[in-house]
């Protein structure tokens, strides 16, 4: 049982036709749910962010680490503070809310990974996830099931190569 003083969610927008999206995207970790949402023009085509919740595993962040906006609601250690007791109670999800003219999300990659202050755990999807479309029509979210317990810059990696590979794909398909 530890305090959780930190989440950092890596997520990789698709490099295909309308992968971008103006919509909401939400973690859902230990219990609570969390905005990602910075200060940049995120989730367009091919973006890749790294979110950071209440303290990141690094000061100052490096890009494309960015602390996520409106922080003293998306903190893991305010409000109802994380505690990693929790973290297997409750099902690990990114969540979209489609807005705007792009209603639609394609999404390469997501990883989330825990710290209290140590690196405690990442999740990411299962290892034949290939990206997926988000939306009204598709449903709106993703499952983070796989849990990783050693190596969290090893699941920050997979996301990038997973990504470069989903867009070489998209082109050869295009």
């Amino acid at each position: 049982m530890a305090h959780v003083t930190g989440i950092l969610c890596q997520i990789i927008t698709g490099d295909v036709d309308n992968a971008g999206t103006d919509g909401r995207v939400y973690l859902g970790l230990g219990a609570r749910e969390f905005r990602l949402d910075s200060r940049a023009d995120d989730y367009e085509r091919g973006s890749w962010r790294e979110y950071v919740l209440g303290q990141g595993p690094v000061n100052p962040l490096p890009p494309p680490q960015t602390h996520v906006t409106d922080p003293q609601f998306n903190d893991p250690r305010k409000g109802f503070p994380l505690d990693t007791v929790n973290l297997t109670r409750s099902p690990v999800y990114v969540r979209f809310e489609p807005e705007g003219d792009s209603p639609n999300w394609n999404l390469a990659f997501a990883a989330a990974l825990v710290y209290a202050p140590q690196f405690v755990v990442a999740y990411t999807p299962p290892a034949d996830f290939d990206n997926l479309w988000l939306g009204d029509p598709a449903g709106k979210i993703l499952y983070l099931t796989d849990a990783y317990w050693r190596e969290p810059h090893r699941v920050l990696e997979l996301g990038i190569s997973r990504a470069a590979q989903a867009a070489r794909d998209a082109v050869r398909q295009g």
